[in-house]
């Protein structure tokens, strides 16, 4: 309990300065856990269990950095014991350290998300020998595949059920012992940092406000106009827009009559698309309707909502 209300003050601390900095895609969790274990058989020195799995319980944390899209590098830790294993009066315990690739299912615009991933690194278990009346350690290499969801109470942080994952190990190999299949399951407090290339919300896929609709409007189109210390005035949608943490176009100002303020949108709106394509600052808005004419999907945040509104821009 104690490593876990610590791990919570320290991504607190993150999350207080995550805002301030471009950092890439990090999500941290930390949480309970829980571990099938399979108990290695056919070994005359290890205590013969009446059951051939052990109920152990811990921790789990991990964390994961965005590479590129969905794809992101993941390392992990856990830690499980238990008393009395096996009527032998002696305890068990289980460390295990992995890393590998994370795959990230949905877009950081949606509450629900979810993650599969694949890891790779090593596992050492305690467990009681017959002959000596203590405990042997044995390290084995280990593989672990599963996957997770989170539910994201805020907008950094949230609930994860998982990971679920199924874990392989061959300890006391040595002994002509067969292999071990495992499984563990977790459940706690995740922490999300920064935004990266994974986070790019499609209008598609996000949530549309109940009874909004995409608006159409007809504008011609004219140049940007630069704002010295408010932003980026951009007279084709009638908005004044600023850069926010390579996360958009934020809106600042609405023009009285434009075109955003018919397509019902209002300052703090944060424009992500273009047709589509993302844009990460007011620069890459500006040029990308440079060139639009015609229909044109906008895609803009609203809290934890995504939508579009489409707009007619005619020719220069």
């Amino acid at each position: 309990m104690k490593k876990f209300v610590h791990f919570a003050l320290a991504a607190l601390f993150l999350l207080g300065i995550a805002s301030a900095q471009n950092i890439p895609a990090i999500d941290v969790f930390g949480g309970f856990s829980y571990l099938s274990f399979d108990v290695p058989s056919n070994n005359a020195g290890v205590i013969p269990f009446s059951a051939q799995r052990l109920a152990l319980k811990g921790w789990e944390f991990s964390g994961s950095v965005g590479l590129f899209q969905r794809i992101a590098v993941e390392g992990d830790l856990s830690g499980h014991s238990l008393s009395n294993c096996g009527d032998s009066g002696l305890n068990c315990s289980n460390f295990s350290y992995m890393g590998g690739v994370r795959y990230n299912v949905g877009n950081r615009s949606r509450r629900i998300t979810g993650f599969v991933h694949g890891l790779i690194g090593q596992d050492r278990m305690d467990i009681p020998e017959i002959s000596s009346g203590t405990s042997v350690s044995d390290t084995s290499v280990a593989f672990a595949a599963g996957g997770g969801v989170d539910y994201w109470v805020f907008r950094r942080v949230g609930i994860r059920l998982g990971p679920a994952d199924f874990i392989y190990t061959h300890h006391l190999n040595n002994d002509g012992v067969p292999s071990q299949n495992s499984f563990r399951v977790s459940g706690g407090i995740v922490f999300r940092f920064g935004r990266g290339a994974y986070s790019e919300p499609s209008p598609k896929s996000g949530r549309v406000p109940s009874g909004s609709q995409p608006s159409t409007v007809a504008v011609r189109q004219p140049a940007m106009v630069s704002v010295p210390g408010r932003g980026m005035s951009l007279p084709a949608l009638g908005v004044l827009v600023a850069p926010q943490e390579f996360d958009g176009a934020k809106v600042l100002e609405i023009v009285p009559g434009g075109v955003a303020e018919m397509a019902s949108m209002k300052p703090g709106d944060m424009i992500r698309s273009v047709d589509g394509k993302a844009v990460r600052t007011p620069m890459e808005l500006a040029a990308e309707l440079s060139d639009k004419s015609g229909k044109v999907r906008i895609g803009f945040q609203r809290g934890d909502f995504a939508t579009e509104t489409v707009v007619i821009l005619g020719t220069r």
